[in-house]
């Protein structure tokens, strides 16, 4: 009977225990999250919260840190809070806001955060009901798996100086956080893009650098890391990702960039909080990828911390000689100062050598047009000895420090990064109407690629008829490549469907060579204003001075000439303007305008150098965002109006100028939780582009490789509940759609559209003292879809993968 006893005040206990979460206020937001940690992350932000009641303010800061925070609605009836203003740390932050409210904060396994009156000397911490009511320990609340908001992601780092949630920006900003990269195991870069509405893949140079378009406009081998334009011969580890922001349109003060938009790579930051986790994860066709990953306080200390990430990968594809040879390590230490202080160094160095392949290539038909050879995806036109091989170290420095008492801090950033490459593959040259190919080898050696970039700006806010945030600084870019270009001897041989029946001579020793050298500077002023017309607007305004220039130098080393071409030193002022309206808390309408250029220096092919003008574009656009479910799910819709000239597209390695494009569209997303352990992110984009140019072959088409819509969803759900047996099990599955594109500018050929179905599972198995152990099974393309992702041309036609089955571990401990 006494057992009995027991046993019922245990269950009556965990009852009140989950009858309380269920009455509490849930106070969240999410920046990224990986299992056990993530919203833990307790690396130093930027917060501008009023004053007011304290669960408004704790709201406002929950989803601005992006932790899961919780407490009984009576702790915080009747209390108010003095705010947070300046740069401190997610747990630095809690304490000032809960000074002089009696309260405290703990912190479960499972990095969530639990608010709690302060005890009294040597009483026992826990979570109190009321003063009549026994206390609960923490670890009954525990729910194994994870946390809400998986994919909802709202604190935006790109496109603005000023810290923000996505609601309160006057544009587009599609956020993908680590978790959605974990549950729908991408495998690269190129699969993250895709889950935002009209963007899409290109080819890459054979699949070996990031590449892809945004509403219609291209951006090859550049991605923003951090928020520095980053030119490399190589993919990005996902390793490295916190989080993916894509910003849609172009953002004036951040100087040249293309009209459509960026992709920005945020990156693993030090936390304060011991986190450690190995996982691996392999397919059918090859792959075998091992990523580790720790970070945590150094000797227990309350202001410097460490973080190491490194990957490990040895695959292959589906694609015939097709592997990958990559390591990646990753280390950083920061400083949170007690006074919102922050220093934070961060060491890259990354090794990668993979298969350079072109994919597939066209034949043509009598009309005139063309059409994707009728070969098995996995042919390779390629040959063994083709490869691309690149080594990198990358330096970045952060640093903020306040003004004392004023109010506004001096920020500054330093950026290195430094690559050395090799590339050796085959080109297509023609194919005869008999099937007969002709090929050549060619590629690029002892390549060397410096990029310099550095920061200095002032940060704060003031009074002037109306209150205002001000960002401004000056910044400076730097780029620097040489390399040395060989092109063998034309062989013929082989056939369309039988390219293997010719063996290919590599005959780079006796090849032409020519040594290149490309520099380009860029350097100006910048300044965002926010200025807070009401309670209910927001007027934001952006401007920058680009002073730019170039120098191109080609010399044959056989012969000795010498060809240069510059572009002289030119300036470029750009501008931005935006409003946003919260017409009520849950909804907001936004309208803004921008313009930007891209400096386009030299375009060096096999047969020419290309000095074109610099690239000008603007865009209009207005759109809804709505927060509802109690701000757990995130709905928006966008229209857009972009136009730009001086475009170029590169045709099988040679540059061309297309004359202009104009697209305009419309984008729904949404994203977030709105029922517990249901996880949802979709997209649509509907798009309408057109070449403007003087040639009429091309006068009014579509661009390459620009679809009329794409749309997305990736959805799961992970049982809840500590009794409940399927607990930690989750099941998650996404759709991808991208409409018909064509081949080139002159529709000579099309792509074809496609639907690829994907799914998997995952469970984590009961945690075993301070460790939890995840397993994944899945299958990618699970109706075996044909498809083709992206034309560089007429011989080089990217193929999509088929069917694949894929695994992984994570121990988090």
């Amino acid at each position: 009977m006494k057992n009995q006893k027991m046993a019922a005040a245990r269950i009556n206990k965990r009852r009140k225990a989950r009858e309380l979460i269920l009455s509490s206020i849930v106070l969240s937001g999410s920046l990224l999250y990986q299992p056990q940690s993530v919203f833990a992350d307790n690396a130093q932000q930027h917060y501008e919260i009023q004053q007011g009641d304290l669960a408004t303010v704790l709201n406002q800061f929950a989803s601005r840190a992006g932790i899961l925070l919780s407490a009984d609605a009576a702790l915080t009836s009747g209390k108010s809070s003095q705010g947070l203003s300046g740069d401190y740390a997610t747990e630095q932050g809690l304490n000032l806001i809960l000074a002089g409210t009696g309260l405290t904060f703990s912190k479960s396994a499972d990095n969530s955060y639990y608010l709690e009156r302060k005890p009294a000397p040597k009483q026992q911490q826990n979570f109190t009901l009321d003063d009549s009511t026994d206390s609960v320990d923490l670890d009954a609340l525990m729910v194994m798996g994870t946390p809400q908001f998986r994919y909802d992601s709202r604190e935006v780092k790109t496109g603005t100086r000023i810290a923000k949630d996505v609601t309160e920006m006057a544009r587009s900003v599609d956020i993908i956080p680590e978790q959605l990269l974990l549950d729908s195991q991408a495998r690269e870069m190129e699969d993250v893009y895709k889950m935002a509405p009209n963007v899409v893949n290109a080819d890459g140079y054979g699949g070996t650098r990031e590449d892809y378009l945004i509403r219609g406009f291209r951006r090859p081998a550049d991605i923003y890391r951090n928020g520095v334009r980053l030119k490399t011969n190589r993919r990005i580890d996902p390793a490295t990702v916190d989080n993916i922001q894509i910003i849609k349109g172009p953002v004036a003060d951040i100087g040249q960039m293309m009209p459509g938009g960026l992709v920005n790579i945020i990156t693993k930051k030090p936390q304060l909080e011991n986190e450690n986790h190995l996982s691996t994860s392999f397919d059918e066709y090859g792959q075998q990828r091992a990523v580790f990953d720790s970070t945590g306080a150094i000797a227990d200390s309350d202001n410097l911390a460490y973080r190491i990430t490194g990957s490990w990968e040895d695959s292959e594809t589906f694609r015939d000689n097709s592997d990958i040879d990559r390591r990646f390590l990753s280390s950083s230490l920061s400083w949170f100062g007690d006074e919102g202080e922050y220093i934070n160094v961060n060491y890259e160095y990354s090794k990668e050598k993979r298969s350079f392949d072109l994919g597939l290539i066209t034949v043509p038909l009598a009309n005139g047009k063309r059409k994707i050879a009728d070969v098995s995806s996995d042919t390779s036109y390629d040959a063994g000895f083709s490869f691309n091989e690149v080594e990198s170290n990358l330096v970045e420095i952060d640093t903020v420090f306040p003004i004392s008492q004023t109010g506004w801090n001096i920020e500054s950033k330093l950026f290195y990064n430094t690559e050395k490459a090799d590339d050796t593959h085959v080109e297509v040259r023609g194919a005869a109407t008999d099937g007969t190919i002709t090929r050549r080898v060619q590629g690029n050696e002892d390549r060397e690629l410096n990029t310099f970039f550095a920061r200095l700006q002032a940060r704060g806010e003031f009074s002037l008829f109306l209150p205002m945030t001000l960002v401004s600084g000056v910044e400076y870019h730097e780029q620097d490549e040489e390399w040395i270009n060989f092109v063998g001897s034309n062989q013929t041989g082989g056939t369309v469907t039988n390219p293997n029946s010719y063996s290919l001579i590599n005959d780079i020793a006796t090849a032409s060579r020519d040594h290149r050298d490309v520099n380009m500077k860029s350097y100006g002023p910048f300044a965002q204003l926010d200025m807070q017309a009401s309670d209910n607007i927001t007027i934001t305004l952006g401007f920058r001075e680009e002073f730019y220039s170039a120098d191109f130098e080609r010399r044959v080393l056989s012969s000795g000439v010498v060809t240069t071409a510059d572009t002289p030193r030119d300036s470029k002022f750009t501008k931005s303007a935006g409003i946003v309206w919260n017409i009520i808390p849950e909804v907001s309408l936004y309208t803004s305008y921008a313009d930007t250029f891209m400096a386009q220096n030299v375009y060096t092919g096999q047969q020419q150098q290309t000095a074109l003008p610099p690239q000008e574009g603007r865009q209009y656009e207005a759109g809804v965002k709505w927060s509802t479910f109690d701000d757990r799910l995130l709905l928006t819709m966008a229209y857009f109006d972009i136009k730009q000239e001086n475009v170029y597209e590169s045709v099988n390695g040679e540059a061309e100028l297309t004359g202009g494009i104009d697209t305009n569209g419309i984008e729904f997303s949404v994203a977030g939780s709105p029922v517990s352990g249901w996880n949802i992110r979709a997209s649509l984009g509907l798009l309408d582009a057109e070449i403007v140019s003087e040639d009429t072959e091309t006068n009014g088409n579509r661009p390459t490789n620009v679809p009329e819509h794409t749309a997305n969803l990736w959805t799961s759900y992970e049982f809840q509940g500590v009794d409940n047996p399927l607990s930690g099990f989750g099941i998650g599955g996404g759709i991808t759609h991208v409409g018909n594109r064509y081949g080139d500018s002159e529709h000579s050929f099309d792509l074809g559209d496609y639907t690829l179905v994907d799914a998997g599972i995952w469970y984590y198995f009961p945690t075993i003292g301070s460790s939890t152990l995840r397993v994944d099974l899945g299958v990618k393309n699970i109706t075996d879809e044909e498809y083709y992702t992206a034309s560089g041309g007429a011989y080089r036609i990217s193929v999509g993968a088929p069917r694949t089955v894929f695994a992984g571990l994570r121990l988090d401990f």
